[in-house]
């Protein structure tokens, strides 16, 4: 049997498929907006060979989809049933937002401790830096590990963009300079969260795109000397993994594509880039 989950967040669509239980393909894709394009590209790599049990999980944007639908708490604790974690904590490291899950020694989430609304320190504010300096996320594979982190202003988006701009103009940092001290800041932020849910010991997995970045893992190992840091294999697509796990019993057929989405559904006027 297959099973597919689909994630959709509010910068990428993520999909995972799994044949018999276990996992045959995974992919992300940003869609800009344009989600049900995004999400016809991204299924027309999908090796699936039938209509596979499916179950869409993410914010408003599953609702464009004719099947069945889940939030993301019930496919992190599908994710961690599959894996066979039980962390003290789960943090969700996505574009936009960064979610602190509690979780009881069952492995049921407690508590969701979500993000404020300022964008300094998330996902998507990281990579459009690297933009304006003309990078790419793949630099992280390029800076060296001892290569230092500067303070930054954090109060805001706004400020830290104008210090990072400042030191580069005055040369006070050099660009990989700058990425580092991105994800000290980045970091700082999950501490943060971390310290208003209470978690101060114990087992944390790291989920979502972000976790992949070492330098935001390395600074949160040194600043959490009381806490085990686990980032799984399937990090970057943690909710499609679990809603695929959780399709094998609750999901519906995936329709063909020319009838996977709901007429109807909430949008948004679309311009030429």
């Amino acid at each position: 049997m297959q099973q597919l989950g689909i994630d959709i967040g509010l910068i990428s669509v993520k999909a995972v498929l799994l044949e018999d239980g276990v996992e045959r393909w995974r992919e992300a894709l940003d869609h800009e907006g344009n989600i049900p394009d995004a999400l016809r590209a991204l299924l027309g790599q999908c090796p699936s060979v039938d209509a596979p049990r499916t179950i869409v999980v993410g914010g408003a944007g599953r609702h464009h989809l004719r099947v069945e639908k889940a939030i993301p708490p019930q496919a992190i604790e599908a994710a961690l049933a599959a894996i066979g974690e039980r962390p003290d904590a789960v943090v969700s490291l996505g574009g936009e937002s960064i979610v602190v899950y509690t979780m009881t020694t069952e492995g049921r989430i407690r508590e969701a401790i979500s993000g404020d609304k300022c964008a300094a320190g998330t996902g998507e504010f990281f990579r459009q830096q690297l933009q304006r300096m003309g990078l790419g996320l793949d630099v992280l594979e390029r800076i060296p590990d001892e290569t230092p982190a500067h303070p930054l202003s954090s109060r805001c988006s706004v400020f830290m963009k104008s210090d990072c701009t400042h030191k580069l103009n005055k040369r006070e940092a050099t660009k990989e300079e700058i990425v580092v001290s991105l994800a000290a800041v980045m970091a700082s932020k999950v501490v943060e969260f971390l310290t208003r849910a209470r978690v101060t010991r114990g087992r944390i997995l790291l989920v979502g795109g972000v976790a992949q970045n070492r330098f935001l893992r390395r600074f949160l190992g040194e600043r959490l000397p009381g806490i085990e840091l686990r980032t799984p294999p399937q990090a970057a697509c943690f909710e499609a993994f679990g809603a695929a796990h959780l399709a094998g019993t609750h999901g519906t057929s995936l329709p063909p594509v020319a009838e996977l989405f709901a007429a109807g559904a909430v949008s948004f006027d679309r311009y030429a880039p």
